[in-house]
This record gives C-alpha cells, structure tokens and sequence, in this order.
C-alpha cells in the first residue's frame, strides 16, 4: 500500500518475489537439514494454491502490468486458499485468559499494527531513496534488503518451530507466506495502479523463481509419500542455500548467472 500511495510499485513487486525466492531458498534451505525429522503429515491441498498464485502470477508479469480481471484472479485463489484453511482439522487447545490479559493483548497488537504502518512507510521511502543514492534499481532493494526484511520473521519462526518439534509448522509457514504474498499484494497494485513493473522481473527473476517453486512441490509431493534420509535433507539444504547466495551476487553483478 506504500509503495502504490509513494508510486513505487516496483519496490512492492520487487519485495514480493524476493520474498518468495528467499522463503524457499533461504529458509526452506535451513529447515531442510532437519527435513528427515519432517512427518508426512500435511495436506497436499494447499499445494493447489501455492501453485495456481504461481502460475496466474507468471501470466500476469507477461505484459508486465496487472489488469482488473487478473487480481480478481489472485482474490479467488485466496478464497480457495481459505476455504482449504478451514476444511483442515487439528487439534486445538482453548486457553481462557483474563479480562486483563484481553485487554493487554489487545493494546499491544493495536500498536504493533501501528509500528508496523509507519514502519512500511518509512521503509519503502527510504529505500527507493537508498537505491537512488547508490545509484541501483527500486526493484533490486525490493527483491535484497526488503523481502530479507520480510522474510526474517519467517527464517526466525523455522528455526523456532524446529527447535521445538513443530516441524509441519515449517512448510505451512512457506506455503501460506508465499501463498499470500502474492494473492493479497498484487491485487491491490492491479487495482489501485497501472504501473508497468520492470522488465527485469520478468527476464532476470521469474526463472529462479520457477526453479525454487517447481523444486520444492516436488520435494512436498515426495514427503507426502515418504521421508528424506538426512543426508540427502543436508544436501538439499546446502543446494538452496548456495542457490540463493549466488542469486544475490548476480543481483550484485558479481556473478552473472541468470
């Protein structure tokens, strides 16, 4: 919404993808070494809108500009993607707290929203005058330092939920993360501008962004069957990570690769 209000859809999309590449290469990379400890409990519905965002996504990017009709697309799939978080069935344990707990809780979340607001703000302003003072693209700060930014709360909660055996935590966290990046972002550019992203996100980054997301549904498709022997979770691990330093240095044009 900040990057629209500032006209700086770019850093917006850039944030986006880059957040998506660096879900699964850098933080699906780290969680892979623990990926024989993965259970093969988990829905493969959800791999339905993980890839179907995916694909409209990569149609969407081809005139580089997001119509009205396509974001209606993107909304749909985010309805389905709630219909399939309410069709699944856990295990849920109520815990009843105190009016002063409420209403702690309830502060604290208002002006976390807040912070995060006028934090956005800030951060979209200042990026796009960062790129200008080093003399770098909106879209390269968008797919670098801001989606790492966005994607720390997630690397964060991997190794949280690993430590603690909540390893199916791991994957929903990818899948929903990824799943809503795209769904709930791009329509509101679609809607609210007509700006034309940059080239470069369809020529230098859907191709990585290809390779990671085809490579991980076939990795969940595979853990829904059976369980990774931890030496080959190691190797994986190793591939997606060095996957994503060299993404990032051929952003840096010190390696050219993509």
């Amino acid at each position: 919404i900040s990057s629209v209000v500032n006209s700086a859809e770019a850093v917006a999309i850039g944030t986006i993808v880059g957040s998506n590449i660096t879900n699964i290469a850098l933080i699906f990379g780290v969680s892979c070494f623990a990926i024989n400890q993965i259970k093969k409990r988990f829905s493969l519905e959800s791999l339905i809108p993980f890839l179907l965002s995916f694909l409209l996504f990569l149609f969407a990017l081809k005139d580089l500009q997001f119509s009205l009709l396509e974001s209606l697309g993107f909304i749909l799939i985010l309805f389905y993607f709630l219909v399939i978080l309410s069709k699944e069935r856990s295990d849920i344990v109520q815990v009843v707290s105190g009016n002063s707990d409420l209403l702690k809780n309830f502060v604290i979340l208002i002006m976390g929203l807040v912070l995060l607001v006028v934090g956005s703000n800030f951060a979209v302003i200042y990026a796009e005058k960062f790129a200008i003072s080093i003399g770098i693209s909106e879209v390269i700060v968008g797919l670098t330092i801001l989606a790492l930014g966005t994607s720390l709360p997630e690397l964060a909660a991997t190794i949280s939920a690993i430590l603690k055996g909540k390893n199916q935590m791991v994957i929903g966290n990818i899948i929903g993360s990824n799943i809503l990046n795209l769904v709930i972002i791009v329509p509101i550019i679609g809607i609210f501008s007509s700006a034309i992203m940059p080239i470069e996100l369809l020529e230098r980054d859907s191709f990585p962004l290809i390779v990671l997301t085809l490579a991980f549904a076939l990795i969940m498709l595979f853990l829904s069957r059976a369980q990774i022997p931890k030496y080959l979770g190691s190797i994986l691990g190793f591939g997606f990570l060095s996957f994503y330093i060299i993404y990032v240095l051929n952003l840096s044009n010190l390696v050219s690769i993509f």
